[in-house]
């Protein structure tokens, strides 16, 4: 893993990655509310932190993935954006857009995500899937659609 290609944090949270998602990958700590470990489990997928991300899925709802599943590199994570979150009692939920990169497309995955606190620990269970928004094609010189501030041409284009 190559924690120098991403000085922040790749969650977005204006860390570093050793101040923010390394401790929690690394078990020094445990994520304090659900949109930590979202946080952290975005991160693990840029890193393919596999045996993390296993970790942090809870058993009744991970079925027969595994850790090197997890691990796969499919797509390009790019930029993670919270739109909502909520850890009152031992069940949490976060909205969120992870977009990423697949086939040289830019992509954004929209997700309403359930958690659960189990011994003091928060787990993923599942989520709500929303479908990706098609908009009208994006030029080099826009804005790109990420979130990085940057324009197309210099980001994902």
């Amino acid at each position: 893993m190559n924690t120098l290609m991403y000085p922040d944090c790749p969650c977005k949270s204006g860390k570093t990655y050793q101040q923010c998602c390394f401790p929690l990958h690394n078990n020094k700590t445990t994520a304090c509310n659900c949109e930590q470990l979202m946080r952290s489990r975005f991160s693990a997928f840029v890193y393919q932190l596999g045996d993390y991300l296993l970790l942090t899925y809870h058993r009744d709802y991970r079925g027969s993935l595994s850790a090197a599943q997890l691990a796969s590199k499919t797509v390009e994570w790019r930029n993670l954006q919270i739109i909502a979150t909520d850890s009152s009692g031992d069940i949490g939920f976060v909205e969120f857009k992870a977009w990423f990169i697949e086939n040289g497309q830019l992509h954004c995955h929209h997700e309403r995500s359930r958690f659960v606190k189990e011994h003091d620990q928060w787990l993923y269970c599942d989520g709500i899937f929303y479908p990706e928004q098609k908009s009208g094609k994006i030029t080099r010189n826009d804005n790109c659609p990420c979130g990085s501030g940057k324009k197309y041409k210099k980001c994902c284009g």
